[in-house]
């Protein structure tokens, strides 16, 4: 009974030890080193986002966030990282281009919109006079507020002639998921990026730690796709955890389950050319104003902003890569109605529009790029990244640029 005493104070002892670890951690986490933020929780690493903004290559503001000033980001073009520069405010463009450019084509979108490859395109297309705004990770949510920022910059005596709203078939997704946070009341940008793995309010909300720093730590170490290919070099990982451990251990979300065709894989375009495909669940790209009243309420959110007597506004659809290679993807249980769901989604947005009150162009390049890709693809051959390959982006753009010249051409 002794022994047993003894052994229930030492592991109360220890719990106890490991509470008080598991909070200094919690408090201190703004100050841990930066490549040790990954270990921690989402809270902690909002916490120390907030605090050491200067240190990151993203600034995070109310709403929104955008590249730290004069710094480089990474883009992957043609499947291979190269590092380009953002201007004076925080935006992919070139150096101090406000300063001697009239903005006649103002970009607003997500990564695609934000990528060097596809603004360089565009200048090319008009004479060198288009600024994005596009920030990776964004969605219709957020344009509203990118807007507004670019107004308190530029727009204080002039606005631009053509605004290019550009909607990938993700945005859904994305605006849905920050406006969850923004309901909850986590309007800062700093939860947004990161809360796609966590819709945990309490635990981000959360004024102490109940082992759950010590907890994510352990999880990552359990679950890192890298350690854990160590280890089976060295123990036979694979051997010892058979696939009933295996999926015990994903059902307790101690091992999360492997990255599989499901999320992201690659489609054989031909011999030698795999391009990486999202196969995420398609139903949520499908846009309806009775279905997501909120999708189109953020439109009209960013429309409002907007003063349509000087300035012209297109709205162009840009189908993601399982659309323009479907008939490829044929056989593919998952994604084999893509298509069906993509013209779908594509008629109602026109339907919102033409019922609007607002006189926006509203552009679906998608059956261009379907039939461009028959015979060349637009996406890089490497199956490393779901965005256009620079000829892909140059296409979309020339598209788009003949599109909105041809319209404003006849009005």
């Amino acid at each position: 009974m002794g022994k047993l005493k003894i052994i229930i104070i030492n592991l109360l002892f220890f719990f106890f030890f490991l509470l008080i670890i598991d909070n200094l951690i919690y408090y201190f986490s703004p100050y841990l080193p930066k490549n040790f933020q990954k270990y921690l929780t989402q809270k902690s690493q909002i916490r120390y986002i907030i605090k050491n903004n200067d240190e990151i290559g993203l600034i995070f503001d109310e709403y929104i966030y955008y590249s730290k000033p004069r710094s480089y980001s990474v883009f992957l073009s043609d499947g291979v990282t190269q590092k380009e520069y953002n201007d004076k405010f925080g935006y992919s463009n070139p150096q101090n281009y406000l300063s001697f450019e009239e903005i006649e084509v103002l970009l607003i979108g997500d990564s695609f919109t934000q990528y060097p490859d596809f603004s360089r395109s565009m200048r090319s297309f008009f004479n060198g006079k288009v600024y994005s705004i596009g920030m990776g990770g964004q969605g219709i949510y957020h344009w509203k507020h990118q807007y507004e920022r670019f107004k308190e910059i530029y727009l204080k005596s002039s606005n631009p002639k053509i605004i290019i709203l550009n909607y990938y078939e993700n945005d859904i997704e994305d605006t849905l998921r920050a406006l969850k946070y923004f309901e909850a009341g986590y309007t800062h940008s700093a939860y947004y990026p990161m809360n796609g793995y966590n819709d945990n309010f309490e635990k981000i909300n959360r004024e102490y730690s109940f082992y759950d720093e010590i907890y994510s730590i352990t999880r990552y170490f359990v679950a890192s796709y890298r350690i854990r290919e160590n280890l089976s070099k060295f123990f036979k990982l694979d051997k010892i955890l058979n696939q009933n451990t295996k999926a015990k251990l994903e059902k307790m979300k101690v091992l999360p389950k492997a990255p599989s065709a499901n999320v992201i894989g690659t489609l054989e375009y031909d011999q030698g050319c795999k391009i990486q495909i999202d196969r995420a669940n398609p139903n949520k790209k499908l846009f309806s104003e009775n279905t997501l009243p909120e999708i189109a309420d953020q439109i009209k959110k960013m429309l409002d902003l907007i003063d349509f007597n000087e300035t012209k506004v297109f709205f162009s659809y840009l189908p993601a890569a399982d659309t323009i290679y479907h008939e490829k993807l044929k056989k593919d249980e998952l994604l084999k109605n893509t298509f069906l769901i993509q013209n779908k989604s594509s008629e109602n947005f026109r339907k919102f529009f033409n019922n609007s009150k607002y006189p926006v162009k509203y552009i679906d390049l998608t059956s261009q790029l379907v039939k461009l890709s028959k015979d060349v693809p637009l996406h890089p051959c490497n199956g490393k990244d779901t965005h256009f390959s620079k000829f892909g982006f140059n296409q979309y753009a020339k598209l788009l640029s003949e599109e909105v010249k041809k319209h404003i051409n006849n009005n």
